[in-house]
């Protein structure tokens, strides 16, 4: 380690390793959907209690949301955490598929997420508070983040606005400092009504919903042609017990779309809603629809960046051992890998001072655009696994998961402690944001 390193951090976090743990396993068994974490929620509150912080549930509009905060005065430092799971993706922790189906999972490792941003604030409120050092922790519970909502809805009812920095991680397959941009997305679901009939014996009464989906998805499908190539457009059909011998009167699409810029995004989304109202006009039948999120791209914050890497590589890594790098092996063989999808990741990726841009999106990006935030990644899974899979909810509470927990905890608090105790660093990172920031203005 570091010369930087507070051992007092170090220490807080080998001394509570059990617990730690297990309330990430805790959370994995939970499981539970977007807006539902209440037993998830709960626990993370009762984990927080215990370390001597004060808890608000419900805060930011959203009823499993929670606001935990030791200290006081100035700096206030944030942690973001999530833990929401995803449908269709229960997987105990082995190396071979034997999921339920039917049943949600952790398959972005929220479990881990949550666990590790909440110790964070813990170890660096504990550190504080046996050094004397003046500052407040505060512990943001994000839920709903897999349908692009929780930090969102909250941003947009005043949270987040007290810290001068925001620190989170997300569980992946590489340890990376936070250079990441991701897209600005919408959400949106689109309803046509029409006249429902008999399909065979009177379909000229019929007026039918469905007929104006597919004209709306196929419109759709040609606007592809002529938007950005950062533009994604994908869509689920709503709703799915349609029959053939009836004539739909209602049914819909359930479309994100995606794109580096907001302006671009509502330029596309307009076009989007011009084809909907095309498909309506066409098929005799009326159209509307309701934003479920609108979200910002990522505001990215190099100086906090680099302050990560130099943290990330101060504190090192504690490396993989031989069963974990067994049961990657494993998993890579039973999923098909390509050679080489089963490595571990022991390394840091290098600042470059320029923004990466990922084709995914996040609610962290909307308090990107209100303070400065950043988001790193940590490895917890082998290099082939991609997120939204059984294999890795397999990880995510393996041995291998709880290795990147525990780092992404040091790292985060380690972080922490040098924004509490630089003043000047502080000061850097909130010029560059002030610099880049436009004026964050709720969408929703």
């Amino acid at each position: 380690m570091g010369k930087r390193v507070n051992n007092i951090i170090h220490v807080f976090l080998e001394e509570n390793r059990d617990r730690i743990i297990g309330l990430a396993h805790e959370i994995f068994g939970y499981a539970e959907l977007a807006e539902e974490e209440m037993k998830s929620a709960a626990a993370l509150k009762a984990y927080l209690e215990a370390f001597g912080f004060a808890v608000e549930e419900g805060v930011g509009g959203m009823p499993t949301a929670l606001r935990a905060v030791k200290g006081s005065g100035k700096p206030v430092i944030g942690f973001l955490g999530e833990y929401d799971a995803l449908p269709a993706l229960d997987q105990p922790p082995v190396p071979h598929y034997c999921g339920d189906a039917e049943k949600p999972g952790h398959g972005c490792g929220h479990n881990l997420l949550g666990t590790g941003s909440a110790t964070a604030a813990a170890a660096l409120a504990y550190a504080m508070e046996k050094q004397g050092l003046p500052g407040t922790v505060v512990f943001y519970g994000c839920p709903a983040e897999e349908i692009l909502k929780g930090k969102i809805v909250m941003a947009g009812n005043g949270c987040f606005s007290e810290l001068d920095a925001a620190l989170s991680w997300h569980p992946g397959m590489e340890n990376r400092c936070g250079e990441l941009a991701y897209l600005a997305m919408d959400s949106v679901r689109f309803h046509f009504h029409g006249k429902p009939a008999h399909a065979s014996a009177a379909p000229y009464r019929g007026r039918s919903a469905l007929d104006a989906t597919e004209l709306m998805n196929i419109g759709a499908n040609y606007l592809r042609e002529h938007v950005t190539d950062d533009v994604r457009i994908h869509y689920a059909p709503l709703p799915a017990d349609l029959k053939p011998n009836v004539v739909p009167a209602e049914a819909g699409s359930w479309y994100f779309v995606r794109a580096r810029e907001r302006e671009n995004l509502d330029d596309v989304v307009n076009r989007l809603l011009d084809i909907a109202r095309g498909a309506a006009l066409m098929t005799s039948t009326t159209v509307d629809w309701e934003f479920l999120s609108r979200g910002y791209g990522t505001l990215v914050n190099f100086t906090l960046c680099r302050l990560m890497h130099e943290v990330m590589c101060e504190v090192g890594h504690t490396g993989f051992c031989e069963n974990e790098k067994a049961f990657a092996a494993e998993l890579a063989k039973n999923s098909g890998f390509a050679p080489g999808a089963e490595i571990l990741d022991e390394t840091f990726d290098t600042p470059k001072g320029e923004i990466f841009y990922m084709t995914g999106s996040t609610d962290v990006s909307d308090v990107s655009q209100i303070v400065p935030t950043v988001n790193i990644r940590v490895a917890c899974s082998p290099k082939g696994c991609v997120l939204h899979s059984w294999q890795f909810a397999a990880c995510a509470d393996s041995d291998i998961g709880r290795r990147g927990l525990m780092l992404a905890a040091e790292y985060l608090a380690q972080a922490g402690l040098r924004l509490m105790t630089e003043p000047q660093l502080l000061e850097a990172v909130k010029k560059e944001y002030q610099d880049k920031a436009k004026g964050f203005k709720p969408l929703m």
